[in-house]
């Protein structure tokens, strides 16, 4: 009898999650929920409907993990990807990818930018100013990847970045932060609203 109130019990429990989850994501059946980080990753490479995309990801991609599990980068010659996965309750979904090219660089270097500002839940900021040691990004310490060692063009670039919204589904731009920026004595070089 108590057995049976257990089993009862647990039903409900899953009935109702499934019914929160499916309201909230309007995935009835689970199946754009992964249990791992991993195992979304792999999906959205097998899933992927830009074919030139996952064919790049695939010949000779290095993957790069940061202190954030919720982000990944994947560097090639040409091309940074920044993909941030997020969760629904316990199950990670599909990353939105930003993408950092030569392109990107050639814009900056033409215009004579020195930063270069992107915001889709992570705020990020590309310096081309080589003294800038420390970026925090509203009170956030923000992690570096520097560029050189993977775009060809980049010299010394620094990518800053910090995942402002891990679970929003979407998020769009300016990321309504100021960008503090600090030189090796820790002296502010610059403060920039992102608005």
């Amino acid at each position: 009898m108590k057995i049976t109130r257990i089993l009862i019990f647990i039903l409900i429990a899953f009935l109702l999650f499934w019914f929160i989850y499916f309201l909230k994501t309007g995935d009835l059946f689970f199946k754009d929920g992964y249990f791992t980080k991993e195992r979304a990753y792999q999906a959205w490479l097998s899933d992927n409907r830009e074919p030139e995309l996952t064919r790049e990801l695939l010949e000779n991609v290095k993957k790069i993990e940061p202190a954030d599990n919720r982000l990944l980068y994947l560097a090639d010659e040409n091309k940074i990807y920044q993909l941030r996965f997020r969760k629904e309750f316990f199950l990670w979904t599909s990353p939105s990818v930003y993408r950092i090219d030569n392109e990107t660089i050639k814009k900056m270097n033409e215009n004579d930018m020195e930063y270069h500002f992107y915001y889709n839940c992570v705020a990020t900021v590309i310096t081309k100013t080589p003294d800038i040691s420390k970026v925090k990004i509203g009170k956030n310490k923000a992690e570096v990847l520097p560029l050189a060692p993977y775009l060809k063009d980049a010299k010394d670039l620094k990518l800053w970045y910090f995942n402002l919204e891990p679970d929003a589904s979407d998020c769009q731009g300016p990321s309504g932060q100021t960008f503090t920026f600090y030189d090796n004595s820790g002296k502010v070089i610059k403060k920039i609203a992102d608005k």
